[in-house]
């Protein structure tokens, strides 16, 4: 992987294949990834529900001259730096996890709900959330 060394700039990191397990600094990290291994463009942010362990998020960056994938995992349980402000990308991928998974990201211009009304109360993605909720029979026929 190309990304070997990196652990000697950040101690905190943990390398598996092609995937980057960050405990913390998520911003700087990506940053740095972006300005010294030339990953420039940032395809999508997963969130994944991992329930008592926090929200998963996984970065996938690609350097498009190399032609390579590197993917960055963090978990959080409530809030996380925006790195809209490293990939103008990210900014409907945080919008849409603050809306599903209600993970705020501190930072970020304009997040908002994406695709829940405004009125809605909860983030349907996580696994908390009630499925027998009526709420959730808002868009379908009785």
């Amino acid at each position: 992987m190309v990304l070997h060394n990196i652990k000697n700039i950040f101690n905190d990191i943990t390398i598996d294949g092609d995937k980057l397990f960050v405990k913390s600094n998520i911003y700087q990290v990506l940053n740095f990834i972006k300005n010294n291994y030339h990953f420039n463009l940032l395809k999508e942010i997963i969130a994944i529900d991992n329930k008592d362990a926090g929200i998963e998020l996984i970065y996938h960056l690609y350097n498009i001259e190399d032609d390579e994938n590197v993917f960055i995992s963090i978990t959080t349980k409530e809030e996380i730096e925006s790195v809209s402000q490293i990939f103008n990308s990210a900014i409907a991928d945080e919008k849409e996890i603050y809306d599903m998974f209600g993970i705020n990201f501190i930072g970020h211009k304009e997040l908002k709900r994406l695709y829940m009304p405004e009125t809605w109360q909860g983030h349907p993605l996580r696994k908390d959330y009630v499925e027998e909720d009526a709420r959730l029979n808002w868009n379908e026929k009785t």
